[in-house]
């Protein structure tokens, strides 16, 4: 791919187009590894060492084209339907490679001139966090028409799923729905305005911990290669970054429903941050101890497979660490520092 090095960006909006034509007929976990894959082939293209003015105009070209396809498409609905094609054109609406700049493009460029000067890692994640997280935030706190019409559409969304599930079970016959599918029913039925108010105020949560994941899986899978060697940066929070962590968890107890979605949000937001640190320290224990690369990634597979019930203990076991410091956890800078 040496002569042609913008296809590393012809194949990350690829990756990101491919997300909306298959998305409601895939899981969405395929979804996310298609976030990362269009993150990881940006990176690709912004670190190659031939890419030049030339290689960036035709990039840009081409995401010139691939928007206005976007915009085309949902007026050829018609024309794709004679075909025989089944495409349903309403999900590839004129506005998803505008939201490839925003969700991809900034994110990843950040982490790129991060590691171009070689700061830590943990300054770009957190800036590719905190920014949309804060910037969507305000515009729910401050706009009330803007909060309310997705409040009423996330209830509308609610409510057509409470619709098509009883309209499922009423036409499924010697099939019976579970008590607990059934007890969640009744509350979404009963509760769909809360339970919509309360995912709306938890969007900033959301989008920090898409941001999140996406910066610090490209950095993963991309990583820097020197000398033929893989170089897996350092990813390790201030320890005095704990105590936005303690405040929002204290901003719970005020009587402020708005300070106490603020809370949720911070406690959201610091988990998945040291959910990572608590994967690094896992990782430096397998170092420690020496685990084959086999098991590592068997043991790794099997935290994101049951997600829920280790979630817990991994983001505990990073914030343990910034009390708990032997010396085959620190760097080699620090243990260097610690022997003189």
């Amino acid at each position: 791919m040496t002569g042609s090095v913008q296809l590393y960006s012809i194949l990350s909006f690829l990756s990101f187009y491919l997300i909306y034509i298959i998305s409601k007929s895939v899981f969405a976990f395929f979804g996310v590894i298609l976030f990362i894959a269009s993150g990881i082939a940006l990176l690709a293209y912004l670190e190659s060492s031939i890419r030049n003015k030339k290689t960036d105009i035709i990039s840009i070209v081409f995401y010139i084209l691939f928007t206005l396809f976007f915009v085309a498409l949902p007026y050829s609905s018609e024309l794709i339907s004679k075909s025989g094609l089944s495409l349903n054109s309403a999900n590839l609406q004129s506005f998803w490679m505008p939201v490839y700049f925003f969700i991809i493009f900034l994110p990843v460029y950040v982490l790129f001139i991060n590691r171009k000067k070689e700061k830590e890692l943990y300054i770009s994640i957190i800036i590719s966090a905190f920014i949309p997280a804060f910037i969507a935030g305000l515009l729910i706190l401050l706009n009330a028409d803007l909060r309310n019409y997705s409040i009423n559409a996330v209830a509308e969304i609610i409510q057509v799923g409470i619709i098509d599930a009883l309209e499922t079970i009423k036409n499924t016959q010697n099939i019976e729905l579970p008590e607990a599918s059934k007890d969640i029913l009744s509350y979404l039925s009963l509760h769909k305005m809360e339970v919509a108010k309360q995912f709306v105020y938890l969007i900033p949560a959301g989008l920090a911990s898409v941001f999140i994941l996406i910066t610090y899986m490209t950095d993963r899978m991309k990583p820097l290669i020197k000398e033929n060697t893989i170089i897996i940066r350092e990813y390790k929070l201030p320890d005095n970054l704990v105590w936005f962590l303690i405040l929002g968890g204290f901003l719970i107890l005020t009587p402020y429903e708005p300070l106490k979605y603020i809370s949720y949000n911070i406690l959201i937001i610091f988990g998945f941050l040291y959910f990572f640190q608590g994967i690094q320290v896992v990782n430096k224990g397998f170092e420690r101890f020496q685990v084959s690369i086999f098991f590592r990634m068997l043991f790794l597979i099997f935290i994101f497979m049951y997600f829920t019930v280790f979630v817990a203990l991994i983001v505990l076991i990073g914030l343990f660490s910034i009390w708990y410091k032997p010396k085959w956890l620190q760097n080699k800078d620090e243990n260097q520092k610690g022997d003189e």
